[in-house]
This record gives structure tokens, sequence and C-alpha cells, in this order.
């Protein structure tokens, strides 16, 4: 093997590698968000709203009906910063999405004395998909290397 083809053959698939990334990067992504969806889910506590709906029937922050549960408005998708680099968002949807940080972290309840623990259920589903995550990238890495 001559050292020049090598060195030269070794650049030119450094180079392609760029172009082959971008083009696996949204799919990466939306896999990796689902894999983060799916262990939000799991970590999400059911509240008592339903077994208290007889004695009020509950209604969402601007009094529509019916109610919206946490875990039935989760969120995933990629999209695109201001730099024009991808990234996948996980999040509440229109009716849920403002309880996330008070539930997950914890807050003060409405006598303004007593602070409700949460239960970090954001932080405990990335670190439970982290493994997921980053197989679907050695995976891509693979894939692209050998491709």
């Amino acid at each position: 093997m001559d050292y020049g083809e090598g060195i030269a053959s070794i650049d030119e698939l450094l180079k392609d590698m760029p172009v082959q990334l971008q083009e696996q990067e949204k799919v990466v992504l939306r896999k990796a968000g689902n894999a983060i969806k799916k262990n939000v889910l799991r970590y999400m506590r059911t509240s008592d709203v339903e077994q208290r709906a007889e004695e009020i029937s509950p209604s969402n922050y601007d009094g529509s009906r019916p109610y919206v549960h946490m875990k039935d408005d989760v969120k995933s998708s990629v999209r695109k910063d201001k730099m024009g680099n991808n990234y996948v968002s996980v999040r509440g949807g229109k009716m849920t999405g403002y309880k996330w940080g008070p539930v997950s972290d914890g807050h003060i309840a409405r006598d303004g004395f007593t602070f409700v623990p949460g239960n970090n259920f954001m932080g405990r589903a990335v670190n439970a998909a982290e493994p997921e995550v980053e197989k679907l990238i050695n995976d891509m890495l693979k894939k692209v290397a050998d491709g």
C-alpha cells in the first residue's frame, strides 16, 4: 500500500463523514426523543385527580374540559436552534407544559408556607434513557464509518 494513497483515502472518508452524519442526525434524534419520552411516561406519577373528580369536576387552566393529564400530553420533536443545529425536545403540551417544572422540582403549596417536594421525573427519565441514546449514537457512527 502506498502511503500517499492511504492518507488520501482516509482524508476522503473524513471529508464525506459530516455529510453522512447530517443525513442520520434527525433519525437518531427522533429515536432518542422517543426513548426519553418513554422514560418520562414511566417516571411521571399519575395524580389522584380522577378520584377527586367525583367531588369537583377538574378542568384545565383555561377552564376547558375534559381535564388533560400530564401523561396524556407529552410531546417529542426534532427542532433547529438559532445557529441551525438540530436538537430534540421532549416537553409538555399546551395544557400541561407549565406544570413540568413545579411537579419535577417541587414548589410552594397554595397556603404559601408548605414545600411540596418534586419527584424529579425529568432527571430520572434522561438518566434512564442515557444508555439507549449512547447505543443509538454508537450505531450511527459505526454505520457512517463502515458505509
